[in-house]
């Protein structure tokens, strides 16, 4: 199954790319998205425990559920100044 992941702040600075796509095997959970993430984009690896993963809109636990129809951001930590 095919998902994109919409990056943003210094997850898009790490990967280089404001979208990237994945092949994920089904089942996929929100989890095994991060999980490839980081083997796919080591970069990102270090900045992934702080991300948080929103699913159409919403951040969703590890467990949670993902299609290819779902609109999907790495949302990471947000640093103010």
């Amino acid at each position: 199954m095919k998902i994109e992941v919409m990056m943003f702040a210094a997850a898009k600075e790490s990967v280089g790319s404001d979208r990237i796509t994945l092949e994920l095997e089904q089942p996929a959970t929100s989890g095994s998205l991060m999980e490839q993430l980081g083997q796919i984009h080591p970069g990102l690896k270090p900045l992934l425990p702080s991300c948080r993963l929103a699913v159409d809109d919403q951040y969703v636990p590890d467990d949670f559920p993902l299609g290819s129809h779902h609109e999907i951001a790495l949302i990471p930590p947000v640093s103010g100044g």
